[in-house]
């Protein structure tokens, strides 16, 4: 093998003088405990930090990592690329990022020549190229070299690049990365980075490498399943970017998420609810709320290349890692709220952002629409307002950094919203205000005006979405046991009737959240402390013995999720045939709906980011991503439900409208256009509440803070 030069161990000084730099390495591994010792021996002294990132080894690996003494992540979804997006949330925030492998093929020793060009201020981005660098005979296997040549070939055809290698190897400036949007979560991972980086006209380099036979087998070029999936997915992701309607930075690249939160420490959190649900309860409902704000960000992320930031009080960045997963986690700093919203957001623009949004993690009702609406609206306005029904604001977004917005504020007060309106103004900032919410600080907001719900922590939480359910709600109610282990919350879409006020008279929770049944699902159970979660519609009465069935259920291995067998509170010999044909469905293609009473553990449910925020087919979308994670355990037991929405239609007519709409969502009608097109065929009838409650397929801040109190 042609070894070239040998390099120094520490990071070349030149340039230094000029720059100071902090350099993070990602290495993704999966079963590399023969070579990752060797790899983290061969690292320069002086980088900033190294994670290895653990993608399900069953081997030593990451106790030897450990035993080296850098940080060890585990991402338990498989794929090279959720390694290396996991390894992305966990760096604390550097100049530059190494991507390495942990099969010691490379040469760690060339990290130095790799960020040189970076440091000197000459490029952006740099591939440590195996092509243009000496390589060990055998190292490169035949459909390697070919892979690389026809990728880079349709890259610099397609987008005038120079690229010679695919090489996993590269440095790149953490502040260009973000802009990326980056994505996939496999083999795609390299090429994505490449194309995008042309694509955002970053200045790109390739520095030669070496390159020696790995350690052991490689999992893509060492089996056929791997070359195969390999190549496909590399060049499926070539033509996706090449057809692609709108250039992916036309949103993602500028957007900036930063949640304020607080870790959900018993006695510390939500301090202000603790009269009426204890310490227990009030760290549970604001782990549940920050939960709903990191799903809501997932999707952003997801479909818009959104960057997100957490800024925590209270704990440290390792148990705020262990309680909610991979992010960028940021302690807030000192200074009251004025102070840590100014510094995170005049950190974020200092980061190359150009619109950036705030939210508090005490909103249940926040949608992930809203937060798009806030940032789409941030392209012809400076300031954007989410208000909040207590006179402050649960959201803020900027299009430029104006630090008077935060100051000479009384944060406890009832008038944050109306004086930074008045600030704005007086900049000549265009302001534009977002749709009013309820954030959730005080027992009032969960309807408990003060009073002891229950120091113990429920079970079990039913979650109800509701609007104008006066008439059907309490016979719901009165069917439900009065028990510790049991907490009913409602989700008040905004009744014209008595629905909120008859529920919190019979001793429900209630929280207030525009309509909208998948909203108002995830909103419920943003604020549940039960340890399972079961969405309840108001026309629906469950079988007695209920919670002993769901417990059995949820203990069975491999199971996901649950449902109970439907029963049309009808006479009609229709209503049986229904009701056989929907129990056959359920039980052999494990496709139970949302009137049959679904529940889940409250872990998986937040996983899974929850309900899809769609006009229609929330329920069947939900089922179909529950069936990847288990098995959907029906029961044998039914629910009662009201034949109110059959008696409008007629049964045949709403079995066919139902039908047809599966069959268009399969197909890929937007759920928008089935929305409208199901509401023009069977018509609105007042009371019926198709829209919240009836089932067709289909922070850390205080009460009186505009985002809240840490």
């Amino acid at each position: 093998m042609r070894t070239g030069h040998i390099l120094d161990k520490t990071i070349p000084k030149k340039c230094m003088e000029q720059a100071d730099v902090s350099i993070s390495v990602v290495i993704p591994v999966l079963n590399e405990e023969d070579s990752i010792g060797l790899v983290l021996r061969d690292l320069p002294r002086d980088l900033h930090e190294v994670i290895v990132v653990d993608n399900g080894s069953t081997d030593r690996t990451a106790a030897i990592a450990l035993a080296q003494g850098v940080r060890v992540i585990k991402e338990p979804r498989r794929g090279y690329g959720s390694a290396c997006l996991a390894g992305l949330a966990a760096v604390n925030d550097p100049d530059i990022v190494v991507f390495l492998d942990g099969d010691f093929s490379d040469f760690p020793e060339d990290l130095a020549a790799l960020v040189q060009p970076i440091v000197c201020g000459q490029a952006d981005f740099v591939i440590g190229s195996r092509s243009r660098g000496p390589h060990e005979r055998g190292a490169m296997t035949l459909t390697q070299r070919f892979g690389n040549k026809l990728a880079c070939s349709l890259m610099n055809l397609f987008w005038r690049t120079a690229y010679s290698d695919l090489g996993p190897f590269r440095a790149i400036r953490y502040s260009a990365l973000k802009r990326l949007g980056m994505s996939d979560r496999n083999f795609g991972w390299t090429i994505q980075m490449q194309i995008r980086a042309a694509k955002a006209q970053l200045r790109i380099a390739e520095v030669p490498v070496r390159y020696r036979k790995r350690i052991g087998t490689s999992k893509i070029s060492g089996t056929l399943k791997g070359i195969f999936g390999a190549g496909t997915k590399i060049l499926y992701t070539i033509f996706r970017e090449v057809f692609a309607k709108s250039p992916i930075f036309k949103k993602g690249q500028a957007e900036h998420l930063i949640i304020f939160t607080r870790y959900p420490a018993p006695g510390q959190a939500k301090t202000r609810l603790m009269p009426a649900l204890g310490a227990e309860g009030a760290a549970a409902c604001q782990r549940g709320m920050t939960a709903h704000a990191l799903a809501l960000a997932r999707g952003l992320s997801h479909e818009r290349g959104t960057s997100v930031e957490v800024r925590f009080t209270g704990g440290d960045e390792m148990r705020m890692r262990e309680e909610f997963g991979s992010w960028h986690f940021t302690v807030q700093g000192p200074g009251d709220l004025g102070a840590r919203l100014s510094a995170a957001a005049e950190n974020a623009f200092a980061r190359g952002h150009d619109r950036v949004v705030i939210i508090g993690a005490d909103c249940p009702a926040l949608s992930q629409r809203t937060l798009q609406d806030a940032f789409d609206a941030l392209g012809s306005n400076d300031v954007v307002l989410g208000p909040s029904t207590d006179g402050g604001y649960y959201l803020i977004g900027l299009g430029r950094m104006e630090p008077v917005l935060f100051r000479g504020i009384s944060w406890g007060g009832a008038s944050v919203l109306e004086k930074t309106k008045t600030l704005a103004l007086g900049l000549n900032m265009r302001v534009h205000q977002l749709e009013s919410l309820q954030d959730v600080d005080r027992p009032e907001d969960l309807g408990l005006q003060g009073k002891d719900y229950g120091r113990g922590t429920p079970w079990l939480s039913i979650v109800i979405p509701a609007r104008d359910e006066a008439a059907m709600l309490p016979r719901t109610l009165a069917k439900l046991p009065i028990s510790e282990l049991l907490e009913v919350i409602v989700v008040d879409g905004h009744s014209g009737d008595e629905t909120a006020a008859l529920a919190i008279r019979l001793g429900c929770r209630v929280i207030q959240c525009p309509a909208g049944r998948a909203r108002q699902m995830n909103a419920g159970a943003a604020v549940a402390r039960g340890k399972a979660l079961l969405f309840l519609h108001a026309d629906t009465h469950l079988p007695d013995g209920f919670m002993e069935n769901i417990r059995q259920a949820l203990s069975k291995p491999g199971t996901a999720a649950g449902a109970f067998r439907l029963k049309i509170n009808g006479a009609s010999f229709k209503y049986r045939l229904v009701e056989c044909l929907v129990n056959l469905r359920s039980y052999l293609r494990q496709r139970p709906y949302g009137d049959q009473a679904l529940f889940v553990a409250s872990d998986l449910f937040r996983k899974l980011g929850g309900y899809r925020e769609l006009p229609v087919m929330e329920d069947f979308e939900f089922v179909l991503r529950l069936r990847r994670h288990g098995h959907i355990d029906v029961q044998r037991d039914c629910v009662l439900t009201s034949a109110r929405s059959w008696e409008t239609c007629g049964v045949l007519k709403t079995t066919w409208i139902n039908q047809l709409s599966i069959l268009g969502y399969w197909i890929g009608v937007a759920p928008e256009r089935l929305a409208w097109w199901r509401e023009a065929q069977r018509g609105y009838v007042k009371g019926d509440n198709r829209s919240t409650s009836h089932s067709e397929p289909a922070d850390g801040i205080e009460a009186s803070s505009p985002i809240s109190h840490p």
